[in-house]
């Protein structure tokens, strides 16, 4: 490491960690965020205690750092906030090693500042773990392929601990590996596999053996894909649509991620070849063999959520700082770096969550962290204070987070298709159509004689008519809650069209 190593190295990552700490969220931001707090109690993946393919290494991290905070959504959150330091640094690592210190810390500030990154570092999600991973394995990759076979085995261990905290990693990544290692000699390589071997199978038997082996594992895979991928994914049919799908989201999460670092990152695809001296073939190859698999599995099978891209997404702002120090010569590619990064901490902090009305698209800010936290908060503390769970019962779509939170509530699941169907809502765990009364609901009437049905979510008589009046509840916040209240002697009469009360 040069002299300016140790001291770049720091900076980037305190500063990163730092810019994370004030805007850390309280409540689990995603239902994927309750399936692993679920996980951290009692691992599953049969029942979503993760959702497949299982993430083993991650949630066995979290319950260690558990011991520390005693919380869940605070533990990964932490976990969140530290990975993010730890991808800046790593890339900044590869870029030096792949170009020089402008290019890896042009890359590094791109990565640090991107309001998608900033985002996913404030949350209780694997993703700014999973970069984290990435970006170790890749620095590795590299100085392997450049010839430090000494780096072999770390490279190996890297690889294995990422396919453990998430095993799609792994495969997005074994083409890269196989490049790398293809100057290694045999006998060393040999070695290598073995060791790869040893640390996936750690965590794979584990992983299979807790839902009866690995064919029911295989199983449990296939029928969770089936649930996603029917409408996505070319091998099941979906054809043109699913693929024009994916693309559209694959394109609005790469930009969104990008960031103004779009701009030197297109420059960096039409420069002239003179401009581009010292990025040479090899070097495209590479960037290319990284991004490829992962671009292809979006494009044709499935993209889900925006976290995913960053699998790819730092080798396209490597590219990005190449284009701005080969456009920008003397000290102006720091000025210039400087504007870039101020966009991107403005996007993150000032842009609202729907800058263009609630229709619009919606971002992920700033604001969102702070929407989603009061959102359930302001809930939580008026269904506390103002309906005891032995009166009430909550109608939500958003019911993943109050079998976390509200567990000793009623609660009437409500889901929203596609992947359930029809596409419009069906209710969940309920009979097709019928009807409910309070003893049904193990509810007893308040002294009022009446039971409390707690529309959770504001969209609930939206997507679910309620044709029946009800009684508005405003939250401090500004949101509101609807309630229908049933009697002891009224029935709730519902079908897929909607719900009413009843009298006898």
């Amino acid at each position: 490491m040069r002299r300016k190593g140790p001291a770049t190295v720091a900076t980037l990552f305190l500063a990163t960690v730092l810019s994370r700490i004030p805007f850390r969220t309280q409540i689990l931001y995603h239902w994927d965020s309750v399936n692993f707090a679920l996980a951290m109690r009692h691992f599953d993946v049969r029942i979503d205690q993760p959702q497949p393919p299982g993430y083993i290494l991650y949630v066995w991290l979290c319950r260690l750092a558990d011991l520390l905070f005693h919380d869940a959504n605070a533990t990964m959150v932490w976990i969140s906030v530290v990975a993010s330091g730890l991808a800046v640094v790593f890339l900044y690592l590869l870029g030096r090693a792949m170009w020089d210190e402008r290019v890896g810390l042009g890359a590094a500030l791109f990565l640090a500042s991107s309001p998608l990154f900033w985002f996913y570092g404030e949350i209780a999600l694997p993703h700014a773990l999973d970069t984290a991973m990435v970006l170790l394995s890749v620095w590795l990759l590299w100085r392997v392929r450049e010839g430090e076979h000494r780096l072999l085995w770390p490279a190996v261990i890297s690889l294995g601990v990422a396919g453990g905290i998430r095993p799609q990693t792994l495969v997005f990544l074994l083409p890269l590996a196989l490049y790398a290692v293809a100057r290694v000699g045999a006998a060393r390589l040999a070695g290598a596999a073995a060791l790869g071997a040893v640390i996936c199978l750690t965590w794979f038997v584990p992983l299979t053996t807790s839902v009866g082996g690995v064919g029911p594992y295989l199983e449990t895979m296939s029928v969770f894909s089936d649930r996603f991928q029917q409408t996505t994914s070319v091998l099941m049919g979906a054809g043109w649509s699913g693929v024009l799908y994916n693309l559209r989201k694959l394109i609005l999460y790469t930009l969104y991620g990008l960031a103004s670092s779009l701009l030197p990152c297109f420059l960096a695809s039409i420069l002239p070849r003179r401009l581009l001296r010292g990025f040479p073939t090899s070097r495209w190859i590479f960037l290319t063999v990284w991004a490829l698999p992962s671009l292809l599995f979006y494009t044709l099978i499935h993209m889900g959520q925006q976290g995913l891209v960053f699998v790819f997404l730092p080798a396209l702002l490597l590219a990005g700082a190449v284009g701005l120090v080969r456009l920008v010569r003397g000290r102006w590619p720091w000025v210039a770096a400087a504007l870039l990064v101020t966009v991107n901490v403005a996007l993150f902090s000032l842009v609202p969550e729907h800058p263009l009305g609630p229709d619009g698209p919606r971002l992920l800010t700033r604001a969102t962290l702070i929407n989603s936290d009061r959102y359930y908060m302001d809930r939580f503390a008026v269904l506390r204070e103002d309906f005891p769970p032995a009166h009430a019962a909550l109608v939500a779509v958003n019911w993943h987070h109050l079998e976390y939170y509200l567990p000793e509530y009623t609660l009437l699941r409500l889901d929203p298709g596609p992947p359930n169907s029809p596409p419009t809502l069906t209710p969940r765990r309920w009979p097709g159509e019928g009807t409910l009364t309070a003893a049904d609901l193990g509810l007893a009437p308040d002294a009022e004689g009446y039971i409390a049905l707690v529309l959770f979510d504001e969209e609930v008589p939206s997507l679910y008519p309620v044709r029946t009046p009800t009684e508005e509840v405003i939250l401090p916040g500004g949101g509101r809650m609807e309630v229908l209240r049933l009697g002891a002697d009224e029935e709730l009469r519902y079908d897929e069209t909607g719900m009413e009360v009843e009298g006898p």
